[in-house]
């Protein structure tokens, strides 16, 4: 559920369904290292000066726009509790008060965000871009969730979960359509020109990556699970016909579960030890998925 609604005449309300606990959004609010990667619309970036998440303490920080400006922020937290975070926002540009609340429901969190703001000229200006600034920002807080361990976890996982504008029928198929899977599994500049794919449990799949200097890379993979529009497993520890690869790496596990009208997709990579995790990390596994992502994104959303 999203929704943006107004309940008195200066405040912008958002609100959602998270799913996930309130404990694990509330550590994505709490801990600056999570914080400072979700704050604020798609694209942007924060650098934290100071950040004392209690009562009274002094949150300073500069936000940088795609397009290069820098916006200077100062705010106070007036109070911090379970399920309810109450800050006020100093400057720039607006001057507001924003209670954030947390309640659990059905295993999820039920997020409110409501922003008061001091005139009906701050507000009205606000009611430009903020709903839709909050809706960017609130999926940014969804996919930062995925680094925040949760049950049935795994310490050699790596992950990352996103919410698309889009039937989890479509996103399914960009994974197994061969010429969809072209438009958007390879990190730019890369290229992906070829795809072979045989989806089904045992069936194996041969793809070629291929750099801007016209090297390739090989990735060969089984299908272990198949569960059309919800689940897709598989791994590299196999090659056509289960044969045994030289040095299994991992196995990925995507599911695609249908969430208010879109998609909660969710990416996890099996690693076989830590040592390749971290490999994995250092190879660039988040710049690279997430930049998949987006990709898979603008293709699954651009014609829905």
């Amino acid at each position: 559920m999203k929704n943006n609604e107004s309940t008195s005449d200066f405040e912008i309300v958002s609100k959602r369904l998270i799913p996930a606990d309130p404990e694990r959004v509330l550590c994505a609010f709490s801990e600056q290292a999570h914080l400072e990667k979700w704050w604020g619309p798609k694209g942007y970036v924060n650098t934290f000066h100071q950040f004392d998440f209690s009562p009274g303490g002094e949150w300073r920080f500069d936000m940088r726009s795609p397009d290069g400006e820098v916006f200077e922020n100062e705010c106070v937290f007036e109070e911090i509790g379970p399920e309810r975070i109450v800050v006020r926002h100093l400057a720039p540009v607006h001057r507001f008060l924003a209670t954030i609340s947390l309640l659990e429901k059905d295993g999820a969190t039920e997020l409110e965000w409501r922003m008061v703001f001091e005139n009906e000229q701050q507000y009205q200006d606000a009611m430009e871009y903020v709903p839709q600034c909050n809706e960017e920002t609130i999926d940014r807080l969804e996919a930062e969730l995925a680094n925040i361990p949760g049950d049935g976890s795994d310490e050699r996982d790596l992950f990352l979960i996103r919410i698309f504008d889009a039937p989890a029928e479509k996103v399914y198929e960009a994974w197994t359509n061969p010429v969809l899977i072209k438009q958007w599994f390879a990190p730019h500049p890369m290229a992906l020109p070829v795809a072979e794919l045989d989806v089904r449990p045992g069936g194996s799949s041969y793809m070629v990556m291929r750099g801007p200097d016209g090297n390739d890379m090989p990735l060969h993979g089984v299908y272990l699970e198949v569960i059309p529009n919800k689940r897709l497993v598989s791994t590299d520890a196999y090659k056509t016909a289960w044969e045994p690869s030289e040095k299994p790496f991992l196995t990925i596990d995507l599911t695609f579960e249908e969430f208010n009208g879109r998609t909660r997709y969710t990416a996890r990579t099996r690693h076989w030890s830590m040592e390749d995790r971290v490999a994995h990390e250092e190879m660039g596994f988040h710049q690279g998925w997430n930049q998949c992502a987006d990709q898979l994104a603008d293709l699954v959303e651009k014609s829905n």
